[in-house]
């Protein structure tokens, strides 16, 4: 199971510590403690870097950090990333999220989201004008992707984690946290999910919130706006059947 979740890298500036941070923290804590206890002080001195494949929280860091330290290995200032591990250019940031007020059981309610904060895009030739963020792994708690553009997120939205683009959002995983479309105001916005139970859906100001009673679907599912009302019925393929 550790192996699953934490790898190390030797590099010549010293030892990438590589974190899947889809995974349950205290998984990863007590995975890490074990590597460093089945490997008898082999690292003990090595400079080192977390490279976890989502952003962790200040807290987390500094335990894992601590942990690394009880066993001998140092903090790396300047130890170069592979390319594969480097943030991509026009990356959306990760901010503490704004959660927006709302009505009940998908009743919507035209109130723009407050506190957007949207990375600029650069400028796209085309009918649709925007560019898309393509991000890998899970927004966790208190975490917020914003973009000015189209996102698509491959991985899981958990509870109290935000997205929000001025497009079309995307998630190839779970959303069960908020996510906000056309908060620029593109009523054609779309907000689609391979399981869609999120606490808080809005389009282009207009916010609807999931039943109390939420059901998972087997199926991706789209939202989208219907007159003055946020709708979510199954994603269905346009593309003919193969022969």
């Amino acid at each position: 199971m550790a192996q699953d979740c934490i790898t190390f890298k030797g590099t010549r500036g010293g030892l990438l510590i590589l974190l899947d941070a889809s995974r349950d923290f205290n998984e990863l804590r007590a995975n890490l403690a074990a590597k460093f206890a089945a490997a008898r002080g082999f690292f003990q001195g090595a400079s080192f870097a977390l490279v976890p494949t989502s952003p962790l929280s200040s807290r987390e860091t500094a335990e894992l950090e601590a942990i690394c330290r009880e066993h001998g290995l140092v903090p790396g200032t300047n130890i170069p990333l592979p390319d594969r591990y480097r943030p991509q250019k026009n990356q959306g940031k990760l901010a503490p999220a704004t959660m927006v007020a709302g009505a009940n059981c998908y009743s919507t309610s035209a109130v723009p989201p407050a506190g957007l904060h949207v990375v600029p895009a650069p400028a796209v030739d085309g009918a649709a004008g925007l560019s898309t963020l393509l991000e890998e792994g899970n927004l966790r708690n208190g975490q917020e992707l914003a973009y000015s553009g189209h996102v698509v997120l491959v991985g899981n939205v958990h509870q109290g984690a935000t997205i929000k683009a001025t497009g079309n959002i995307l998630v190839m995983g779970t959303l069960l946290g908020s996510a906000h479309a056309g908060v620029s105001g593109d009523r054609a916005a779309v907000i689609v999910a391979y399981r869609l139970v999120p606490v808080q859906l809005s389009i282009a100001g207009v916010i609807a919130r999931s039943p109390e009673q939420k059901t998972r679907r087997a199926y991706p599912e789209i939202a989208r706006l219907a007159g003055d009302k946020i709708i979510v019925e199954p994603y269905l393929s346009r593309k003919p059947p193969c022969n």
